[in-house]
């Protein structure tokens, strides 16, 4: 038997909201990359989770018009 801890909620929003929810997922996706190609510079990969924080926090705040710092760290730690 499958035990299953995470329940899968849809969500019910207007479209003004839909299209907020999806730029946000976007700029998300966007900093996750961000961290996977910097990770992947060089001749070594990077797998240091404060490392890659130390690297590209900053820049990617600043590229996302300082986006919420903890969706940036969520972001990192899904990269």
């Amino acid at each position: 038997m499958e035990v299953r801890r995470t329940v899968p909620v849809a969500l019910d929003v207007d479209s003004d909201d839909a299209a907020l929810l999806e730029d946000t997922v976007d700029t998300f996706l966007w900093c996750a990359q961000y961290v996977v190609d910097h990770a992947f510079q060089g001749e070594y990969v990077t797998t240091s989770k404060t490392t890659l924080d130390d690297e590209t926090y900053d820049d990617v705040r600043e590229a996302t018009d300082s986006f919420n710092g903890g969706l940036v760290q969520a972001a990192r730690n899904k990269a």
